[in-house]
């Protein structure tokens, strides 16, 4: 299992992928060499609706502070059938310490923030203008022939991340098939700065009144920027219909008379790809360059996030000869389980928004009919699933219960992210609140839940003494609060983390460093962890 450092990760693309993997790998002591194509930040507003675990990802790596600053924060969702509103989501968040459910902001801002964490990294050597025109790999490493401004250059390293999207060069390379498909339907796209109020919450319309296509869109921007997503059907003359006095009329029709300004104009049709095999051999894709989704739901740089974070630990292990490589198969197997969740999550949509079939259509009119009246119906209604973690609950890297399942019955199933809450943290003879985010994500951690402070202080005695293979935190979680709590524990004072993990006192948790529950017991003896966290680190 040693493995050498010596040689860095080759990343073929700099966008929001590319450049979060770059910062995520040097966050493990992993240095790089980022390329890419271009040498400008991406052009109008893209992706724009982050989730908080992809924040909370940025935030680990020093870019979110000015995320969180530029960005509108918003927990709350509207759907309407016509001009009436059927039902709203609502995403409670219940403390100011957490991180908004999601935060709109446009994609070339978020590219700045990363390049701005990448270029001050001197783990991360970045490199613009820079195409790829071939590679090779072998049992030691990997080799790219880069096309430069200077002419062609090889560089060295020891594994690849293919992270320059749809068009990847690397996919290409390799002659990987990108199968899946395409929707018929073309979608028209517009930000345009208005002032068009202070409800800055996404609405979702179908069937509105001004508008002859099957849905629109409106999601609220930084800086008085709106985004307009009119879907226009298969059968269209796009170029006509985005002619100047029919862009005018059909804003209008959605804004009235208010002052506006059009700063970008785009059109699409919506894929669905996934790549067979994410992982060949010491190249590994992510993002775009592996799978492509429908926009509704914010599935398609969230879950390139997910991939990065995903991989990068296990990356750093290896590298580190901690780890067995084996363990870097488990990406293939966890992400791959979890983009064909998303492609069916998006299809399913799709399928809702733009029936192409009678029956289909018939459905589809039905099921919005009977929301006007029922709310049970509310349920059939598919304006997009918006996205979370996935559950890996099928990873090999999932330790076995040594309890029978009735005993878990009342727990989320292992390969769950442990969701974020505020709770009291105390170190250093002072308690004050902490997110849980900022314990978890960073490296293992082993939640070990009991009833008083002596419990407490004999847990955290007891894992000193441990060897493990990898470091681990080791943190007491108890229900109240005393004075005679060791350093590192965490107060639940009422119950939530107790509730959420169904954490009964001799309960321990074992947490992966992308936050995802791997191994779990109850009242195991203190001594069998490092092998259990051993197990985990062999794949």
């Amino acid at each position: 299992m040693a493995h050498s450092t010596a040689l860095p990760v080759l990343i073929v693309g700099a966008g929001p992928t590319g450049m979060t993997a770059a910062l995520d790998l040097a966050y493990y002591g992993i240095p790089s060499i980022l390329f890419d194509q271009d040498n400008k930040l991406s052009d109008g507003s893209r992706a724009i609706a982050y989730h908080h675990s992809a924040l909370a990802v940025w935030e680990k790596l020093g870019a979110a502070a000015p995320m969180l600053a530029k960005g509108i924060a918003w927990n709350t969702r509207h759907t309407y059938f016509g001009e009436k509103e059927l039902y709203t989501q609502v995403f409670t968040l219940g403390n100011p310490q957490l991180l908004p459910r999601f935060l709109n902001l446009q994609q070339f801002y978020l590219e700045a923030y990363l390049l701005e964490q990448v270029k001050a990294n001197p783990l991360i050597s970045l490199h613009w203008e820079r195409r790829v025109v071939d590679f090779a790999q072998n049992g030691e490493g990997v080799r790219l022939l880069v096309e430069t401004p200077e002419g062609r250059k090889t560089y060295q390293g020891a594994y690849v991340l293919a992270c320059d999207g749809a068009h990847s060069t690397m996919r290409k390379l390799l002659q990987l098939d990108f199968p899946g498909s395409t929707f018929e339907d073309l979608f028209l796209i517009v930000d345009i700065k208005a002032d068009l109020g202070s409800n800055h919450e996404p609405r979702f319309y179908f069937n509105h009144p001004k508008h002859s296509g099957p849905s629109v869109l409106i999601h609220p921007q930084p800086d008085g920027i709106w985004r307009i997503d009119w879907q226009m059907g298969s059968v269209v003359d796009i170029e006509a219909e985005s002619s100047p006095e029919k862009m005018d009329a059909r804003i209008r029709a959605l804004i009235g008379e208010i002052p506006y300004e059009i700063v970008w104009l785009s059109h699409y049709r919506f894929h669905q790809r996934l790549l067979a095999q994410m992982q060949h051999g010491r190249v590994f894709f992510a993002g775009d360059s592996a799978h492509l989704v429908a926009p509704f739901g914010a599935r398609g740089l969230n879950s390139a996030v997910q991939d990065v974070e995903n991989l990068d630990w296990k990356l750093a292990l290896v590298l580190e000869g901690k780890a067995d490589p084996i363990l870097l198969e488990s990406y293939q197997q966890e992400r791959w389980a979890a983009q064909q969740e998303n492609q069916d999550v998006t299809i399913t949509t799709m399928k809702f928004m733009a029936a192409n079939t009678r029956l289909r259509r018939l459905k589809r009119r039905v099921v919005l009919w009977l929301s006007q009246f029922w709310k049970h119906s509310h349920k059939w209604v598919d304006s997009g699933k918006m996205v979370t973690p996935n559950v890996y609950r099928q990873s090999p890297l999932n330790l076995p219960d040594s309890e029978p399942a009735a005993a878990w019955s009342a727990a989320p199933p292992l390969g769950t992210r442990v969701d974020d809450m505020v709770l009291e943290w105390t170190t250093g003879g002072k308690t004050q609140p902490l997110p849980l985010r900022q314990l978890l994500g960073r490296g293992f951690v082993l939640l070990c839940f009991v009833e008083d402070a002596a419990a407490a202080r004999m847990v955290t005695r007891q894992m000193a003494q441990l060897d493990f293979p990898v470091p681990v935190q080791c943190i007491p979680v108890v229900s109240r609060t005393s004075a005679s709590l060791p350093n590192d524990s965490l107060i639940d004072l009422q119950g939530r983390l107790a509730k959420a993990l169904d954490g009964k006192p001799g309960t321990c948790y074992l947490i992966r460093p992308d936050g995802h529950t791997v191994g779990r017991a109850r009242r195991t003896e203190p001594d069998v962890w490092p092998g259990l966290v051993m197990r985990v680190c062999e794949g």
